[in-house]
């Protein structure tokens, strides 16, 4: 896929990198006699049945993922929005392993006329680990439109979508959250479906996060005919660069309604530290400092989960702000996704990994 605007290939591969190396460490392992051993803690069996040694879960799911910019000032704001389209996919579970592929069909994407063409490289990854989440964002994206055009910018036409094809961002962000709980509640029966939450259940959370986010245009990022008084004090930057670390802690909770209906909502924030730079290319101008920064990650699935079937939609929002050069001034990215997922779970009467192999799980 063309990347070429959002970053260069070099900064491709060294993303990749790191996003492979963390998948490979968020593994819960142990090594001992015989190969890998893939610890699957003990629950407690009146709140949660899982399906992992016997069970292969195939699903197949529609989803939207989106990654929108905004700069912000008070009130006023700017938002930055790519061409989102749908993808359809197909998934599997069985024990410790989970694949989802999900394929891009052009008769779902919106009309490019209108709202322009996009290039993007959207990876997201979020790993279940029973006492932890850990979330992977890598998202690069070129073509954006101004969502707000209407209530932003002077001499605004009725109907006109204001194109930003040169505009293009980069996001790469790692979240991490520790289950208390995680004897009674499951995160895996919403989102993965390898389990069964039988029972209402809640945990608090805590965790942490290491945030990355620029964006960069071939003119400045804040329009000219802009209807702001001193908006960013007129800054005619070009690319804005933030990174950041911060805490979170937060509380989730599962209702289950009638046996097999179900609601999961979470909801987890905090606040940390970042350093923020606006520059001009153009002008050869550059200003940076540190400041705040504040995180929220939201989940929320609901649906139908039986011992065969599971039908339902899940939705995971992060939002990152972070205090830029100028004073009083913000740039927010909200990324995330949504999903509708249809799953059904086949009991195996063989294993599909035999015992005697070099992976084993327990």
């Amino acid at each position: 896929m063309n990347v070429a605007g959002m970053c260069n290939l070099r900064d491709v591969k060294r993303y990749a990198a790191v996003i492979l190396l963390l998948c490979v460490l968020c593994c819960d392992r142990a090594y001992g006699q015989g190969g890998i051993l893939i610890r699957h803690p003990k629950r407690d069996t009146s709140y949660i049945k899982d399906y992992y040694k016997n069970h292969l879960v195939i699903r197949a799911f529609e989803s939207t993922k989106y990654n929108n910019f905004r700069y912000r000032e008070h009130a006023e704001k700017l938002i930055y929005k790519p061409n989102e389209h749908n993808n359809l996919g197909i998934g599997f579970n069985y024990r410790f392993i989970s694949l989802n592929l999900g394929l891009y069909f052009p008769f779902l994407d919106k009309n490019r006329d209108i709202y322009g063409k996009t290039k993007y490289l959207d990876l997201q990854t979020h790993v279940y680990l029973q006492k932890f989440i850990i979330d992977l964002y890598a998202q690069f994206y070129k073509g954006y439109y101004l969502a707000n055009a209407s209530n932003a910018l002077n001499n605004y036409q009725e109907g006109q979508v204001v194109k930003r094809p040169d505009m293009a961002t980069g996001d790469v962000s790692i979240v991490f959250q520790y289950i208390f709980n995680d004897k009674r509640f499951s995160y895996n029966a919403a989102f993965y479906q390898n389990e069964r939450q039988k029972k209402s259940a809640g945990s608090f959370l805590v965790g942490g996060g290491i945030y990355h986010s620029n964006a960069r245009g071939d003119s400045a990022l804040i329009p000219s005919n802009i209807k702001y008084t001193n908006f960013f004090n007129n800054n005619p930057f070009t690319f804005s660069n933030n990174n950041s670390f911060g805490f979170n802690a937060g509380y989730a909770y599962t209702l289950v309604i009638k046996k097999n209906f179900f609601i999961t909502a979470s909801l987890c924030g905090g606040a940390g530290l970042g350093h923020s730079a606006l520059s001009n290319a153009s002008l050869d101008e550059k200003t940076a400092k540190f400041g705040a920064e504040f995180n929220l990650t939201e989940r929320f699935a609901a649906g139908y989960n039986s011992d065969n079937y599971f039908a339902g939609i899940t939705y995971i929002r992060l939002v990152t702000e972070d205090n830029t050069a100028v004073p009083n001034t913000w740039q927010e990215v909200n990324t995330g996704n949504f999903r509708f997922t249809v799953a059904k779970r086949f009991k195996l009467k063989k294993a599909l990994i035999p015992k005697n192999e070099m992976i084993k799980s327990e």
